[in-house]
């Protein structure tokens, strides 16, 4: 008699949303490592059972968005196409605003007895940094807005020719409530037609909802310069920024 003999495979799956626990009898997600976990070539992240998921760039981090979501990679800062310093604000890591302009002519203002209406400086057109697009200068004005209410560090050096004895002032002007923020001055002691640099260096609270200017006022008419000159060379010398701190 002739026997055969069937061979019957079986084949067993795990169900389809099975938890895979590694050191654990209790696996709390689909796959749960109840220790060390080693990845010897790229992590990809993101993507759905039938997409590949991303590796990244160069120099970027992983940063969690939340329950339920896939991670992402991101640079440091989340703001690739930002050009400025690094700061940590609430925890979080971002590009500070940053505005830095240059004089590119000067520029002549009217005095004001008591000096108490200041004239926005012209000819703050040359922008070496405005990051986040919220500076605009032309011949006769300027004006800037933070995108965030913070502290601001502002600097401005202005080299100006008045009469002497004069008092100029130089600063940032809030012109929503019409007055000064942050200024500088003193007695002009150059003779008069001559030249005398101001300096402001401060840090002050701005806000979001307000509207800026850099600003100069005098007793007396006034020339602001945008260049130094003399017998050894000359190079832009009026200058202003405000810069983000926190």
């Amino acid at each position: 008699m002739k026997k055969t003999l069937f061979l019957l495979t079986f084949s067993i799956c795990a169900p389809a949303f099975a938890q895979v626990g590694v050191g654990t009898s209790t696996p709390q997600k689909s796959l749960h490592v109840n220790g060390s976990l080693q990845i010897t070539n790229e992590l990809n992240v993101g993507g759905n059972s039938n997409t590949a998921g991303s590796a990244g760039m160069i120099g970027q981090v992983l940063k969690s968005n939340g329950p339920g979501a896939a991670p992402s990679w991101q640079t440091l800062a989340g703001v690739p196409t930002s050009t400025g310093t690094v700061i940590a604000v609430n925890g979080q890591f971002l590009v500070a605003q940053e505005i830095t302009v240059q004089m590119t002519a000067d520029m002549t203002g009217a005095g004001s007895p008591g000096a108490t209406v200041a004239n926005p400086i012209g000819n703050l057109n040359n922008e070496i940094i405005d990051n986040e697009n919220l500076y605009t200068g032309t011949a006769a004005t300027n004006s800037f807005k933070v995108s965030a209410d913070g502290v601001y560090q502002v600097n401005m050096n202005v080299q100006i020719s008045t009469a002497n004895g004069t008092s100029p002032v130089i600063g940032i002007w809030n012109n929503n409530t019409g007055m000064w923020v942050a200024r500088v001055n003193d007695t002009y002691a150059a003779p008069t037609g001559g030249l005398q640099t101001y300096t402001l260096i401060t840090s002050i609270p701005m806000q979001a909802a307000n509207t800026y200017s850099f600003r100069a006022i005098n007793t007396q008419d006034y020339t602001l310069k945008y260049s130094s000159s003399g017998s050894t060379g000359s190079g832009p010398v009026t200058q202003v920024s405000v810069r983000r701190l926190k």
